[in-house]
């Protein structure tokens, strides 16, 4: 199984967290799940400050790398960044690392 992980900065406040990622979730997953070896989804804030990491697991490293350079995982992005725009230079980049899980 490989992991997908995400990590950036959002301006969206800790307390509205929980609510906008039930929301991204209910348009995300049928989409995650209908990508050939998905297996699971994540978000979570980290830390208190604006910080949240996204991984999604994949049967295997094909599956995987085709949703990041097929052009799902850039529809998948956009919906993330209107859910938790993100956060203004300097703190908007977002790293992505894929391992195997």
């Amino acid at each position: 199984m490989f992991a997908s992980t995400l990590r950036r900065m959002t301006t969206v406040k800790p307390e509205e967290f929980e609510k906008r990622k039930s929301g991204l979730e209910a348009k995300l997953l049928p989409y995650l799940q209908r990508q050939p070896g998905f297996v699971s989804y994540e978000l979570r804030a980290d830390g208190n400050k604006g910080g949240m990491v996204e991984t999604t697991q994949w049967s295997t490293e094909t599956d995987c790398r085709d949703f990041l350079r097929g052009g799902a995982a850039a529809t998948a992005a956009t919906w993330l960044d209107g859910f938790f725009p993100t956060a203004p230079y300097p703190n908007g980049t977002w790293v992505r690392e894929v391992a195997e899980a």
